[in-house]
């Protein structure tokens, strides 16, 4: 179950050519995607040619924006409108291929599921691309053989931290024992937390303190948004101890001594595969290349162990399915599991929508409430 009426990110905006192609299914749609020559407009494109189904992707790009199927030859305008077949001079109006609305922006290219003519622009989350001036930024991808929504729920609850990232992140218990403030926001949540210095055991913080400046202990800050459909923007920030609240709660006041910023999307590709965005890096002001390069290689190391979990969590879902038991950590992703239910109810307009792998059930809720 997909929600459709959303901008999912398909790619990187600089990683795709003019004249190149960019094949992706997402959320069980096969897409084409790619630059016109010599405008680089972006086009995408169902990659299912209506004759015989080939993909055309395997296909080639002709006078700088038609594409051309490599099984019988027939001709695709950016509007799908086939117009040419090889051989054939009537072109019935049926043959064409969807299309679909696609923007470019914060680095990442961004494909409306749903009808292209309602799609909306103001609904892309506001990530930090590589354009922006402030920061210095690393990026990758990775495959998931499991569901989004497992993805899904990692992220928007971090007591996994303690144990899943012991070994990378060398975070202590606390991550797992502490509950960070949680709220529903419009299409997702808002999570934040506040770790003391004696609690976090964070590797990424100690370079980060010292090219600041800074040599003495250190409180952590960080705040993020998760917005449908899988769209993670977090801010994470050190500062004096004497600068973290009383009540561990409220957002900071003073200047931060270093902050960075990570942007993380994940992309449905079927029911049982995914596709995992990432960018991090530092504020150009406190952070530098070689510090850029070094978060890199920690996120890769990290999100390689969420990896390893989810698609053994996932085997075993397949193996045999069970209800699983909340605890008081699972408020984010019960929540976010709320929110994109409610979105795909209220664009199918059915009374009540079933999701097999949400654990949020009437028992459940008793026992998260207890």
């Amino acid at each position: 179950m997909f929600l459709r009426n959303c901008w999912y990110v398909a790619g990187w905006d600089m990683e795709l050519p003019e004249g190149g192609f960019l094949p992706i299914t997402i959320a069980g749609d096969p897409l084409l995607i790619y630059r016109t020559s010599p405008d680089g407009r972006l086009v995408a494109i169902e990659d299912r040619c209506c004759h015989r189904l080939a993909p055309l992707s395997k296909g080639r790009l002709e006078g700088g924006c038609n594409v051309r199927c490599m099984y019988h030859g027939l001709m695709f305008a950016p509007s799908g409108e086939c117009i040419e077949i090889p051989g054939q001079d009537r072109i019935p109006s049926s043959a064409r291929v969807r299309t679909y609305a696609v923007v470019a922006r914060h680095s990442w290219i961004w494909v409306w599921l749903g009808d292209a003519a309602a799609a909306d622009e103001t609904l892309i989350p506001a990530a930090v691309g590589y354009d922006h001036p402030d920061y210095v930024l690393r990026h990758g991808n990775m495959d998931y053989a499991a569901n989004y929504q497992l993805i899904n729920d990692n992220l928007t609850d971090f007591s996994h931290l303690s144990y899943v990232h012991a070994n990378s992140f060398g975070a202590t218990e606390h991550w797992a024992r502490s509950r960070p403030t949680i709220k529903v926001i419009d299409r997702g949540i808002r999570v934040s937390r506040w770790i003391a210095a004696e609690d976090q055991g964070l590797k990424q913080d100690a370079p980060a303190a010292s090219r600041a400046g800074w040599s003495g202990p250190v409180a952590l800050y960080s705040t993020y948004d998760y917005l449908a459909p899988g769209v993670l923007l977090m801010k994470s920030g050190m500062y004096r101890p004497e600068d973290m609240p009383a009540d561990r709660v409220s957002p900071p006041v003073a200047a931060a001594i270093t902050e960075n910023f990570t942007s993380q999307a994940v992309t449905p590709l079927t029911e049982r595969s995914t596709r995992y965005f990432f960018s991090w890096g530092p504020t150009r002001a406190t952070g530098d290349e070689a510090m850029a390069d070094g978060m890199r290689a920690l996120a890769e190391t990290a999100f390689t162990e969420d990896r390893e979990m989810i698609e053994a969590q996932q085997a075993m879902i397949d193996l045999k399915p069970g209800r699983e038991m909340l605890t008081s950590a699972d408020v984010g992703p019960v929540q976010m599991r709320a929110v994109l239910r409610k979105l795909i109810k209220a664009e199918r307009g059915d009374a009540d929508i079933e999701d097999p792998g949400d654990p949020e059930t009437a028992h459940r809720r008793r026992e998260l409430a207890a």
